[in-house]
C-alpha cells in the first residue's frame, strides 16, 4: 500500500491537521500524537520539539549534511521534547490546549535527547497515564520506558507521578522504546512483536516481568507504534519498521513503513498487513489508535514537522486483513523468507543464447550466461502471470535479472500485472526496447526504493563500456525521461563512465557504481570476452576462503532470479547458473526459496558473503 490515508479517504474517512497556536512552540516541529477515547471525549497528546526536521524525500535537494537533517536553534543543539494535552470536538478540531506541567519532575539533561518522547495515552483502573521513552538520565542515552500519571484540572494538566520501567531481568539492554500499552489490560504492554512478548508492570513493587512469549515468529522486525486496542474478538495495533540507510555520500537516511497487526485475546499473532506508507512519505510515525463508534482514529506524525488525526470506518481494517475469512485461514508466520524486510524476486524476461543481450556491458558476464542457459528465449506473459500469482505480495518484483528487461516485448504488460496484483515494483533498465508509450503506461507506479530498488536508468557512457544501440528514437526516449525525472517515484540514473554525447544534454552526469567481479564470474568471462583483459584493474574481486558463507545482503537469501524457463537462480550474481534452487512454474514460492542461513559456494566469491548468523 502506497498511501493508506488515501484508501481511508476513498472509504469515507477524513484527515485533520493538529496545529496549536505558534506561541506554544515558536512554530517549530509538532509530531507523533497519540489519541485516546476517554468516555466519549477524544484526547490527544501532541509532541512538540525545539527543532525543525528536514528530509529530502527523493534526494533531489539534499542538505550538505545529507538527506536527513535536524535544524536546531543556534543556542541549543539538544533535541528537546514537550508534551501538550489536547481535547477535540466531534469534527476532530482542537477545543483545548494545555502544556503538560512536568515541573515536579524536572529533566536531568545528561544526554542530547531530553524529555518524554512519543508518549502513548491510556487509562488503567480509572487513572490517566502517558508512557514513552526517556533517554536523558545518563551520559550515554540509555533508553527506558516511563509511565507517568496525569491529572487534568479545569485550567491545567499536571504530571503527578513518574516511574522509569526496568526491562524484565536481566535489565541490561541499551534502549527500550515504543512499548505498546494494552488498553483494556491494566499494566500490560506488548513489548515486542517478533515474536510477540507481553510484559506486566507492578507500580507498587516497581517490577516488570514477561508474562507471555509467542512460540512463533513472523521473521519481520515489527516495532511498536500505537496502543493495542480491543476490536471485535481481537487485539489490533499499528506497528512500524525502519530502514536506517545511508545516502550516496555516506550520510544518514531513513525510511519508515507501517503495518496493521491482529492478535487473538491470548496474544497469538493471527495476521498482519503488507507494509504501507501513511501519506507517501519516507519519514512517518504512528503513535495512536482509538475507536470512535464504528470508526477508528489514527494519529501520526509526518517528517517530524506535522501531526494529523485520520478518521476512517472500521471496514478499512476488515477489508485489508480479510477478517471475514480469518476463521477459515491457516495463518503462517514462520516462513524463512520473512526473516528479511526486503524479499525480492527478479525476473529475467529473455535470454538470447545466440546473440546475448544487445547492450553487452563489458562488466556483465553475458558469454557465461549464454553458455549455461537452456530453454525458451522469452518469458511468456502467461508464464509470468502464473509465477507472480504464486509469489506472496510482500515480495518485491524487480525487472532486471541478467539481461535488459525490455528486450521482451511483453515487459510493460508484466510490470503492470505485478503492480495490479499488489507487489512493490522496481526496475533496472537501459531503456533499450522501451518506447515512450511504454513509459507513459508505467510512470504512475510508485516504484519501491531502498534497498536495491528504485527506477534506475542505465545511460550510455562515452567509453562504450555499455554498448547501447543509440538511435534517434532512443534519444527521444531519454529526453522524455528527462521531462519526467521529478515525476517518477524513486527515479535515479547511473552510467559506467562519463555520459555519452548523444544524451549528455539531458543528463550531464550520473553516478558510476563500483564494479565487482560478479562473485568470480568475470574471471571466467575474460576467457570468453577478451575485451575484459584490458579492464581487469577496473573491477574488484574477493575470495573469503573455504569457510562456509551465506548472503549478507539486506534481502539475505531472498533476492532470487526467475529465468524464462521458470528456473530460479539463487541471486543476480549467478550468471553461470550453478545455483538453480527450483522452478517457479512447477513449485510453490516457499518450496523454491532456500532455508535461512544456507551456505553456497557462490557466496565465497561475493563481496556480500558472510558467516551464517553473522
Amino acid at each position: 500500500m502506497d498511501n493508506f490515508a488515501k484508501i481511508c479517504l476513498d472509504n469515507g474517512g477524513k484527515i485533520t491537521p493538529l496545529i496549536i497556536p505558534k506561541e506554544y512552540n515558536n512554530g517549530l516541529g509538532l509530531m507523533n500524537p497519540s489519541v485516546l477515547n476517554k468516555d466519549g471525549k477524544i484526547i490527544v497528546n501532541l509532541r512538540a520539539v525545539n527543532y525543525t526536521f528536514y528530509h529530502s524525500e527523493k534526494k533531489l535537494f539534499q542538505h550538505p549534511y545529507g538527506p536527513l537533517t535536524y535544524l536546531h536553534p543556534e543556542n541549543d543543539i539538544k533535541l528537546r521534547t514537550w508534551n501538550y494535552y489536547l481535547e477535540l470536538d466531534d469534527d476532530n478540531e482542537i477545543t483545548r490546549v494545555n502544556k503538560i506541567d512536568t515541573s515536579k519532575f524536572p529533566d536531568k539533561e545528561l544526554w542530547d535527547f531530553i524529555g518524554l518522547e512519543d508518549a502513548r495515552l491510556f487509562e488503567w483502573e480509572g487513572k490517566f497515564y502517558m508512557s514513552g521513552v526517556r533517554r536523558d538520565t545518563d551520559t550515554i542515552g540509555t533508553g527506558r520506558m516511563e509511565i507517568c500519571e496525569i491529572e487534568v484540572d479545569k485550567d491545567s494538566v499536571k504530571q503527578i507521578s513518574q516511574w522509569r520501567i526496568p526491562n524484565p531481568p536481566p535489565d541490561n539492554s541499551y534502549c527500550e522504546k515504543n512499548w505498546m500499552p494494552v488498553i483494556d489490560r491494566p499494566y500490560h504492554y506488548i513489548k515486542w512483536s517478533n515474536p510477540t512478548e507481553v510484559v506486566k508492570i507492578d507500580l507498587e513493587n516497581k517490577t516488570c516481568e514477561t508474562v507471555f512469549i509467542d512460540d512463533k515468529s513472523s521473521g519481520i522486525n515489527f516495532r511498536g507504534g500505537s496502543q493495542v486496542v480491543p476490536w471485535k474478538e481481537y487485539y489490533i495495533a499499528i506497528t512500524h519498521e525502519v530502514d536506517l540507510t545511508k545516502s550516496e555520500t555516506g550520510r544518514k537516511d531513513a525510511i519508515y513503513s507501517h503495518r496493521i497487526l491482529l492478535w487473538d485475546k491470548n496474544f497469538k499473532l493471527l495476521k498482519y498487513s503488507e507494509e504501507f506508507s501513511i501519506m507517501g512519505g519516507h519519514v512517518e510515525f504512528c503513535t495512536g489508535l482509538a475507536q470512535k463508534g464504528n470508526d477508528f482514529l489514527m494519529t501520526f506524525g509526518f517528517q517530524d514537522n506535522a501531526a494529523y488525526i485520520l478518521q476512517f470506518p472500521e471496514k478499512v481494517f476488515a477489508e485489508i486483513l480479510c477478517i471475514e475469512d480469518l476463521s477459515s485461514q491457516e495463518i503462517s508466520v514462520n516462513a524463512d523468507w520473512k526473516t528479511t524486510n526486503h524479499p525480492t524476486m527478479e525476473f529475467t524476461t529473455s535470454i538470447d543464447v545466440k546473440n546475448g543481450c544487445v547492450v553487452d556491458c563489458v562488466f556483465c558476464p553475458q558469454r557465461t550466461l549464454q553458455e549455461s542457459y537452456k530453454g525458451e528465449r522469452f518469458l511468456s506473459l502467461e508464464n509470468f502471470k502464473k509465477s507472480v500469482d504464486k509469489i506472496p505480495k510482500e515480495v518485491r518484483i524487480t525487472f532486471a535479472g541478467f539481461t535488459e528487461p525490455w528486450l521482451n516485448p511483453k515487459c510493460t504488460e508484466m510490470v503492470l500485472y505485478a503492480h495490479e496484483k499488489g507487489h512493490q515494483i522496481s526496475i533496472f533498465t537501459t531503456g533499450i526496447g522501451m518506447t515512450i508509450k511504454d513509459l507513459d503506461r508505467i510512470k504512475h507506479i510508485p516504484f519501491a526504493g531502498y534497498p536495491n530498488g528504485n527506477f534506475t536508468l542505465h545511460l550510455p557512457d562515452s567509453e562504450r563500456k555499455a554498448k547501447h544501440p543509440i538511435t534517434n528514437k532512443y534519444v527521444k526516449l531519454i529526453e522524455y525521461f528527462g521531462e519526467l525525472r521529478n515525476d517518477i517515484n524513486n527515479f535515479q540514473i547511473m552510467a559506467m563512465g562519463p555520459i555519452h554525447d548523444s544524451v549528455s544534454h539531458v543528463f550531464p552526469t550520473a553516478h558510476s557504481p563500483e564494479m565487482w567481479s560478479r562473485a568470480g564470474n568475470l574471471s571466467r568471462e575474460m576467457i570468453l570476452k577478451p575485451e575484459l583483459l584490458n579492464r581487469a584493474n577496473e573491477f574488484k574481486s574477493i575470495y573469503h576462503g573455504e569457510e562456509p558463507k551465506t548472503c549478507g545482503c539486506l534481502e539475505k537469501l531472498y533476492h532470487n532470479v526467475v529465468l524464462p524457463n521458470g528456473d530460479v537462480s539463487l541471486c543476480c550474481m549467478d550468471y553461470g547458473l550453478k545455483h538453480i534452487i527450483g522452478n517457479i512454474f512447477e513449485q510453490s514460492y516457499e518450496e523454491v526459496v532456500p532455508k535461512n542461513n544456507s551456505c553456497f559456494n557462490l557466496c565465497k566469491f561475493c563481496e556480500n558473503g558472510v558467516k551464517p548468523n553473522e
